[in-house]
């Protein structure tokens, strides 16, 4: 499996998120490459079976949460028609609906969303391993 994990970080913790996935999901065979949203290679993401998009999570603390750099994912990603895609926000307090949000940007850029997960910038060993769980558990019981 040819995996893409791209991102777009605003302080560091979503990058750190993106590299631990990347990091797990290569532990478990795949082959992965990993892209600052500003930097992605559209060769890898032509080959990529999968393409993971992370970013932080804006808003205020208990309402109007949105993937944060969200525009700057759609400008910079090609229309990904049909490909396999997951999502994921890190977040500090509450990342609301943040992660379906970008999952239903990436749809509406063509791909076919397969899921989201959220990583808590305290919690990223955690949660980004229980994130690549759950990428995994999609692909056996496909």
């Amino acid at each position: 499996m040819h995996v893409v994990v791209t991102y777009e970080s605003k302080t560091g913790n979503t990058e750190k998120a993106a590299h631990l996935v990347a990091k797990g999901l290569a532990k478990a065979g795949a082959t992965v490459s990993t892209f600052s949203i500003n930097n992605v290679d559209y060769g890898a993401l032509a080959k990529a079976d999968v393409v993971i998009v992370g970013t932080w999570c804006g808003g205020l603390f208990f309402f109007g949460q949105h993937p944060g750099g969200a525009g700057k994912i759609a400008g910079e990603l090609p229309d990904l028609w049909d490909k396999a895609t997951f999502a994921f926000v890190s977040y500090a307090h509450n990342p609301g609906k943040a992660a379906d949000k970008l999952g239903e940007i990436l749809e509406a850029m063509g791909s076919v969303n397969l899921g989201v997960g959220t990583i808590h910038r305290d919690k990223l060993k955690d949660d980004a391993a229980a994130f690549v769980d759950d990428v995994l558990a999609e692909f056996a019981s496909a």
